[in-house]
């Protein structure tokens, strides 16, 4: 039977198996199948308007990028992940050496490989819409806050062509489709 996951925060784990969302394991998701009233798993949906859409980042040359940096509450020192592509496609135009952030769709392929970073995860969002991906802090579950990861000269993703050893990248395998927002080094 045809499952349909769900991007349900830590946090809500008992509420959406109290309402009969199944685990996976393999995956470590929760899903539903076709017999399960889709209306009281709403608010961990996939967003239908996205799923519409497909998917705007195409990427076979993509790789984790990995810092380390203050928790943006508690202050600890936590590791950190963004998505760096030395060339791929966004919407349908070739681009090189991007960044990717507010994230809030990836593909199965994507997923099974950031499974050695649970901190990145989809945060809390609306009632009816599931959150973006965040980097959390295990310490204190902050999300931290993306621009505070992109935008800035001293911010850990700025400029990872020239990070110069403070950013790891940890190639991916094959082709990985998302959706977010590009950022580009500045020159």
């Amino acid at each position: 039977m045809p499952r349909t996951y769900l991007f349900v925060p830590p946090e809500e784990n008992d509420l959406v198996q109290a309402l009969g969302a199944q685990w996976d394991g393999a995956s470590k998701r929760w899903y539903i199948v076709a017999a399960d009233a889709p209306s009281r798993f709403s608010r961990w949906l996939p967003s239908a308007e996205n799923e519409d859409e497909g998917f705007a980042i195409t990427s076979n040359a993509a790789c984790v990028a990995v810092a380390t940096m203050p928790c943006q509450r508690c202050h600890a020192n936590i590791e950190v992940i963004c998505i760096h592509c030395e060339e791929g496609m966004v919407s349908d135009e070739p681009l090189l050496q991007f960044t990717i952030s507010e994230i809030w769709d990836i593909d199965e392929a994507l997923s099974r490989q950031l499974r050695p970073w649970p901190n990145f995860r989809r945060s809390r969002g609306s009632d009816t819409e599931p959150g973006n991906f965040a980097n959390h802090c295990p310490h204190c579950g902050e999300p931290q806050e993306e621009m505070d990861l992109h935008a800035e000269p001293d911010s850990p993703f700025f400029d990872i062509p020239r990070a110069a050893g403070s950013v790891k990248l940890m190639p991916l395998t094959g082709i990985v489709q998302l959706s977010g927002n590009e950022h580009f080094t500045m020159d």
